[in-house]
């Protein structure tokens, strides 16, 4: 797990989840991600490190990215190489880090979103840690960070903050709830799109420019949405910021039928509350 600043690693998502309240709650009245195969767990973790983003931040397979490389300003910077890493905690610890962004030797964490993963549901936690331990130990434990002057400088003055600050900090401030039929598209909304559209899905303005408040969703008919978060196509192939195609392609495109068509709902269903 990683140092990261607000640059383009935080750039580009638009959220999706799930089907209908019976489906999108497990027999313990959990919302989760949809399990499309219930008696394979690894399956459904593997699925998740792909939807949350854990394939494409620490690089395929796992091992270790260096995503960050300009040692005069924000420093040089390594996703941590998981199938080393991962074997060293328990699995409390390891969820403990997820939720938390607290590592069991080295303290605080840097851009982990864990702000994101305190919302993960027991049943998508259980198989995310399950599949992680499965990866086989590939390559060297990745370079602890180094942040350089502009990182050290955010960090300072507090524009940049650890993982456990966030996690703290916006627990309580989610996205709007649209009513039960709603629950799923809203909660994969929490650990996905919230990292870079807001913990309100309201969009703001970063360096890299401005990030859309998720209304924009109701303007799209649910065939549009689906072909858009699967490819990053728009509607009339309006031009958008290429790090949302990859994430479309990458990540949402391994979201279910059921989870896409949630998400959509939710969205549509939150354009159309009071603002």
């Amino acid at each position: 797990m990683v140092f990261r600043h607000f640059g383009p690693a935080l750039l580009a998502i638009i959220a999706l989840g799930a089907c209908s309240a019976d489906k999108a709650v497990r027999d313990n009245g959990e919302v989760a991600f949809e399990n499309t195969t219930p008696g394979n767990l690894l399956e459904h973790g593997k699925r998740l490190t792909f939807v949350l983003g854990c394939q494409g931040c620490h690089g395929k397979g796992m091992v270790g990215n260096k995503w960050d490389d300009d040692p005069a300003e924000y420093g040089v910077m390594w996703a941590s190489n998981l199938t080393r890493a991962v074997p060293l905690m328990s699995d409390s610890q390891l969820e403990n880090l997820l939720r938390r962004g607290t590592h069991p030797s080295r303290g605080d964490l840097w851009a982990m979103p864990s702000e994101l993963f305190q919302h993960l549901s027991a049943a998508d936690m259980t198989a995310l840690i399950a599949y992680l331990r499965t990866l086989p130990a590939i390559g060297p434990l990745s370079p602890p960070p180094a942040p350089g002057p502009k990182a050290r400088a955010e960090i300072t003055s507090g524009a940049f903050k650890p993982a456990a600050a966030m996690v703290t900090e916006l627990h309580d401030v989610l996205p709007i709830e649209a009513g039960p039929a709603y629950a799923q598209g809203r909660y994969i909304t929490m650990v996905t799109c919230a990292e870079c559209h807001g913990p309100k899905l309201e969009g703001h303005t970063s360096e890299e420019g401005k990030i859309p408040d998720l209304i924009v969703a109701g303007t799209y008919s649910s065939p549009e949405f689906d072909h858009f978060i699967t490819t990053g196509v728009t509607p009339g192939n309006r031009k958008i910021h290429p790090l949302m195609v990859q994430v479309a392609q990458s990540r949402f495109s391994k979201l279910t039928p059921v989870e896409r068509k949630a998400v959509y709902d939710y969205l549509h269903a939150r354009a159309m509350l009071p603002q």
